[in-house]
């Protein structure tokens, strides 16, 4: 269901072109890129299937071991969504486990003056699981 409704993204494409077909930008003044991957390129790294239902294979990573600390990794959305009254809601599935460099997960909203107001952080997940 969530991956047929306007503004969702199961990754799976064929041209690898992931940003242009889930309305993502990658942010130039960051430290480093997500990048699109599947569990077989993985390996012992990550997740051993992706989380979306029926034969989905891809998903979005960055490998924060091979960063510094501080160093950050952000997307955007290309298009800006109305303000809501409580209706507005961001689903998503991480997978955070067994590596020492894990950063922190965390999702903004930018408000219209352009401050970023932090909805939601994660420093790791305890379970080896989506």
């Amino acid at each position: 269901y969530y991956t047929s409704i306007p503004g969702s993204c199961n990754f799976e494409t064929q041209d690898q072109e992931w940003t242009t077909v889930c309305g993502l930008t990658q942010d130039s003044s960051d430290d480093f890129d997500w990048n699109i991957s599947n569990s077989a390129v993985m390996g012992q790294m990550g997740p051993d299937a992706d989380h979306t239902p029926g034969k989905g294979q891809y998903f979005l990573y960055v490998n924060s071991s091979a960063q510094k600390e501080g160093n950050r990794a952000r997307l955007t959305t290309m298009k800006l969504f109305p303000a809501s009254l409580g209706i507005c809601r961001v689903r998503f599935w991480f997978w955070m486990f067994a590596s020492r460099q894990t950063g922190v997960l965390k999702v903004h909203t930018v408000e219209e003056h352009g401050m970023n107001i932090l909805m939601w952080s994660s420093s790791r997940n305890e379970e080896n699981k989506w």
